[in-house]
């Protein structure tokens, strides 16, 4: 009836050994599959909050997970379907709205590690 699954997916696991050396070298913390509602606070009409119980593949904090300084979503081939499409707008608005800053990357492309790290140090705004 139920089974392991593996945490991540091949190309997860690929972009996490990159987050790794941005972790090590610039003293921020790495945290794969957080949950929306771990992070987020729905201020109006906070009954319902079942959107809010959608992952995003990564996030890098301070490191002392204190704020969230950026929100990563790797996007596969299944990221074209018209269900994953939907849910991909309903996580940028939900992040937009908590000012939380997204990049995505497509598994698509060749991400190689050097582009990675130099695309998501850019949009850490050297908070850091």
């Amino acid at each position: 009836m139920y089974q392991q699954k593996e945490f991540m997916t091949e190309s997860e696991q690929y972009f996490y050994n990159i987050l790794k050396e941005i972790e090590e070298d610039y003293d921020v913390k790495i945290q794969p599959q957080i949950n929306l509602a771990s992070i987020i606070e729905k201020t109006i009409n906070h009954k319902y909050a079942n959107e809010l119980f959608r992952n995003i593949d990564f996030g890098i904090f301070d490191k002392n997970y204190k704020k969230l300084l950026l929100a990563i979503e790797i996007n596969g081939s299944s990221h074209y379907r018209t269900d994953r499409i939907i849910r991909g707008k309903k996580v940028d608005k939900i992040l937009s709205e908590a000012n939380i800053k997204l990049i995505k990357f497509y598994t698509d492309y060749p991400n190689e590690r050097l582009y990675v790290i130099n695309r998501i140090l850019d949009n850490l705004d050297l908070l850091i």
